[in-house]
């Protein structure tokens, strides 16, 4: 029976029968706005499902990653009875490599004694007489001449590692002729050391320390498609002032000094971060980005070197090490020494021009599987091959035979 039947059989008071068209009116005042509800409820489940497909890419790769360090077990234990006093470079952008090489050290040696440049290190040494002082070199905190021979003056044996060549070689050209040992990550410097009558130099690279690789989920405010870290020498602004209008519309970050000094900065400047980054803050934006891209500095650049000889740069930045150990695809330029380290298309990529660079992104970007197994087997390559404790062993076997 309809509400105005029932009125009219008297079965239902007048009064009842309006609020029931009153609600009826509500009703249909509510139902003929259902589009922007369903319009926003879709791009919700559109924006959840997204976030979840890449919260889930993001994990499944990094399960894989702690699943491969598993099974790629690293040595332990002490290789050498040895005492060794190690001259932290204290500097910034030394952070990773002082407290890489310390750390190794101490899984390594019997004794390891940790100074900076401006202790008074005849003193410690001549009190603690260690077998060996290694120098890492820091530019602007080199270790006087003097103060080295005086240590040798003790029978104590020297050696520096030199991480900033062949940049600063003016620099380095006058330091190295006061140790017994001399090694250079750069290879286009052992014969002009040499030349100089330095009879022990050596080409050794930088490496990564697996104990400070924690392959973890990282939260989503480090998570980017695209990540650059460093400084902005000419020759990398210029490589990106290309890219300006292709990366201004990328989920992209760039960090590291001097970056206002682009054409583009206007474009860019949402996307850089103009401060420096611990190791571990390092670590955590190369693990949270799709592809790392490594620009090395140019060796020309009389602004910021001191390379009057004009050393050329064959061996890869300490960086290389770094990004393949973050189990993030690294997008690199191209260094002649490079493929004694890694296969490119196999372990990393490289580009030579900024379009050959964003050819290479837009690929990576759409092909993920493609792009996390690149980055599987450069993680496998490092830690099997890259590492500080290889690196040393090296150097200490060097050290210790006298050659």
């Amino acid at each position: 029976m309809s509400a105005l039947r029932a009125v009219r059989a008297k079965k239902l008071p007048l009064r009842s029968l309006k609020s029931q068209r009153q609600r009826v009116r509500r009703v249909v005042k509510v139902r003929k706005q259902p589009a922007p509800r369903s319009r926003y409820l879709e791009e919700w489940r559109n924006g959840s499902d997204q976030g979840y497909g890449k919260g889930w890419s993001h994990g499944f790769h990094m399960g894989r990653c702690q699943s491969l360090m598993r099974d790629i077990p690293q040595e332990r234990g002490i290789l050498w009875d040895l005492k060794v006093m190690f001259v932290r470079a204290n500097g910034l952008p030394y952070t990773a490599m002082d407290e890489g090489i310390e750390g190794s050290l101490r899984d390594m040696v019997r004794e390891v004694i940790v100074v900076n440049p401006a202790d008074p290190l005849v003193q410690i040494a001549a009190e603690t007489r260690p077998d060996l002082m290694l120098v890492l070199d820091a530019f602007g905190q080199s270790l006087p001449g003097d103060v080295v021979q005086a240590i040798r003056a003790h029978g104590i044996r020297t050696a520096i590692w030199l991480p900033d060549d062949p940049y600063h070689s003016d620099h380095s050209m006058g330091r190295v002729p006061h140790f017994d040992y001399v090694f250079t990550l750069e290879k286009s410097c052992v014969k002009p050391y040499k030349l100089l009558g330095c009879q022990n130099v050596h080409y050794l690279p930088f490496g990564i320390n697996p104990d400070a690789v924690k392959l973890d989920y990282v939260p989503t405010n480090f998570r980017k498609d695209i990540c650059f870290i460093g400084t902005a020498f000419w020759n990398r602004v210029a490589f990106i002032d290309e890219m300006a209008d292709y990366l201004k519309d990328k989920d992209v970050m760039i960090n590291g000094y001097w970056w206002d000094r682009l054409s583009s900065y206007d474009k860019l400047s949402p996307k850089i971060q103009g401060y420096w980054l611990s190791p571990q803050e390092t670590m955590k934006y190369y693990q949270g980005a799709k592809i790392v891209i490594n620009l090395h500095r140019a060796t020309e650049d009389k602004s910021h070197n001191s390379n009057s000889r004009q050393f050329p740069a064959f061996s890869p930045n300490p960086r290389l090490f770094d990004i393949t150990a973050s189990g993030t695809l690294q997008l690199t330029d191209v260094r002649d020494d490079l493929t004694n380290f890694y296969k490119p298309g196999e372990e990393l990529d490289i580009f030579s021009s900024p379009q050959e660079l964003i050819q290479k992104i837009e690929y990576y970007l759409t092909h993920e599987e493609e792009r996390q197994h690149i980055a599987l087997r450069g993680l496998a390559r490092t830690l099997k091959d890259h590492t500080y404790r290889k690196r040393l062993n090296e150097l200490l076997t060097i050290t210790n035979k006298g050659g």
